[in-house]
């Protein structure tokens, strides 16, 4: 055998298991991008129920604060100034 035909050899040999280790390494990658996949839908359905009972609740509850602190500001005003008459 010739030189040549050992260099071709190992060549093919060589890149017969840099195909195989390579197929092996994007196999472990497609898994781990399907975890991380899976980790931000989860991480997305968590945020929106975050939202839907925690956030807006609260931003209603401020809208209606805002709405009726006029008003008890006013009660109040009119509470004070009756103290006042009575002493």
């Amino acid at each position: 055998m010739q030189s040549l035909d050992i260099l071709y050899i190992t060549i093919s040999v060589c890149i017969a298991l840099l195909t195989v280790f390579s197929s092996i390494t994007m196999l472990y990658f497609m898994f781990i991008l399907r975890d991380v996949v899976k980790i931000v839908d989860r991480a997305k359905e968590i945020m929106e129920k975050v939202d839907t009972y925690i956030t807006k609740p609260l931003l209603m509850t401020k809208t209606i604060i805002e709405f009726v602190k006029p008003f008890i500001d006013n009660a109040e005003d009119v509470l004070t100034s009756r103290r006042k008459k009575r002493k």
